[in-house]
């Protein structure tokens, strides 16, 4: 059963109740139909799952949320964008001083949503954590730094409105997946965009790249592939630009700020990605700071995150580990 209530803010309240501990949420959010925003949908253009395969690529799980699950969805976190700049918090009812995992979408920088969520709802929630899940504006009508710009401006929502909800400001985790590892590594080295906000990378407890390998795009760009045209969109040609785009740049600011955790899957195809992320953890630690693997065995680059939570999934262990120990 779902009860919505008037949350008596900007946004919608859903309340989760269930015996068995599950609640099944589908959301249709009319105003991103309204502006012309289309979230990512397996199967239909535009998707990740258009093309070859992808009438048999399976469904991403329905949303779940524990039993005593608050969703306050689609609080708007900046002006910028009316249904970009918002972000939805599932958070226990019972939550205080909670830690609390900011998450961040990918999509190539280009597409995506902050829903679905699958798992994860109930997977922190169970576990006393509130997690949050963010849009941002999108390229190439919103090209770098666009994207790193909203998601500080989504932490300074989060840093200055959490204690409302049950969280602690100081126990903050940023996670990202896909291009969202992009952006999360990016905020949480380069000093610049959090301190648009009044903020710094060290109010980040930890940072998670659960999946990602655009940490740099000069070298990226270089090697073609399929996501040359993207980073061309958002970041442009010019190698400078590219450099200057990359969290590989900013890797040396690493002995002041947030703890790390790179994942990767052990795909063959994620080999690139997977070397990418282990230059990334050098360089951290070259530079004093702390950054530690983590491999999702058996898990491909989507399932990683689709998959992160369900009840026979084995990598959020020492996604929770990590969490605790940079909270504590």
């Amino acid at each position: 059963m779902v009860r919505q209530e008037e949350s008596g803010r900007t946004g919608r309240s859903i309340v989760g109740l269930a015996a068995l501990g599950l609640v099944v949420v589908s959301v249709v959010i009319m105003a991103q139909r309204q502006v012309g925003h289309k979230p990512e949908i397996a199967g239909q253009p535009g998707s990740a799952a258009t093309g070859a395969g992808a009438s048999t690529r399976p469904a991403a799980p329905p949303n779940a949320m524990a039993t005593n699950t608050v969703a306050h969805l689609d609080i708007e976190y900046a002006a910028h964008d009316p249904v970009l700049n918002t972000l939805d918090l599932y958070g226990p009812a019972d939550a205080k001083g909670a830690p609390v995992v900011i998450f961040v979408h990918g999509g190539e920088w280009s597409r995506g949503d902050k829903q679905p969520v699958s798992y994860k709802p109930k997977f922190f929630n169970e576990n006393g954590i509130i997690f949050i899940t963010t849009n941002y504006r999108l390229s190439p009508k919103a090209p770098h730094p666009a994207q790193v710009d909203d998601v500080a401006e989504a932490v300074k929502w989060v840093h200055d409105h959490i204690g409302e909800y049950g969280g602690d400001p100081a126990k903050m985790v940023l996670m990202g997946h896909s291009a969202g590892c992009h952006i999360v590594t990016y905020v949480g080295l380069n000093p610049e965009p959090l301190g648009k906000v009044g903020l710094k990378p060290s109010d980040l407890k930890g940072v998670v790249a659960w999946s990602g390998g655009m940490y740099d795009l000069a070298d990226r760009y270089k090697g073609g592939g399929m996501y040359k045209p993207f980073i061309k969109a958002t970041f442009g040609e010019a190698e400078d630009a590219q450099r200057a785009g990359s969290p590989l740049t900013y890797a040396g600011n690493a002995k002041d700020g947030p703890r790390f955790l790179m994942a990767s899957t052990d795909e063959e195809r994620a080999k690139t990605s997977r070397e990418a992320s282990e230059k990334m953890i050098t360089k951290i630690i070259e530079a004093g700071g702390s950054a530690k693997a983590e491999t999702l065995a058996g898990r491909s680059h989507r399932g990683a995150i689709e998959q992160l939570g369900a009840p026979d999934d084995k990598t959020g262990a020492e996604l929770l580990d990590f969490i605790h120990s940079v909270t504590r």
